[in-house]
């Protein structure tokens, strides 16, 4: 066993750890950089308890909960098309024109788009995770221009 700040770390701890950090990916979310980091921790676990690759369990056993992303993610996303998330707790919003809200709930990646119509607001389209929302954006979000681009030119 190691000591850390928790107590101690026992090899089903190190087992479960690693599950965990296999499941870290740019699907999900993450940077070039977090990916890296939670490779190297694999290593070191790894290595520490004497672990083979074949001992980590592998599936949803191995990881009862979903990889969860922040909300900084999200926020990143939505300020690549100016738009802006009010959120509250582990549910966020935001409005993509007159009629069209959407809802991100933190703890399951999951995004939801309800559109008003005449028998009130409609579930629209629902999905997983940041890719698939900046397509849905691409299509969907108003378009923005800036003319201060366009202002250096002619100076």
């Amino acid at each position: 066993m190691i000591a850390n700040l928790g107590g101690t770390m026992t090899i089903e701890d190190a087992l479960r750890k690693i599950a965990l950090l296999r499941r870290v990916s740019a699907d999900k979310g993450a940077l070039a950089a977090e990916r890296e980091t939670a490779h190297r921790l694999q290593k070191v676990l790894m290595e520490r308890y004497a672990i083979k690759a074949q001992d980590v369990p592998e599936g949803a056993a191995a990881a009862p909960t979903p990889f969860r992303l922040n909300w900084n993610y999200w926020e990143e996303l939505l300020d690549e098309f100016n738009l802006r998330l009010s959120r509250f707790g582990g549910r966020g919003s935001f409005e993509i024109g007159k009629n069209t809200v959407a809802y991100i709930r933190l703890a399951t990646n999951e995004w939801w788009i309800e559109e008003r119509s005449g028998r009130g607001w409609q579930t629209t389209v629902r999905d997983n995770g940041l890719d698939s929302l900046r397509t849905y954006l691409k299509e969907h979000a108003p378009k923005t221009y800036s003319f201060s681009t366009a202002d250096r030119r002619f100076r």
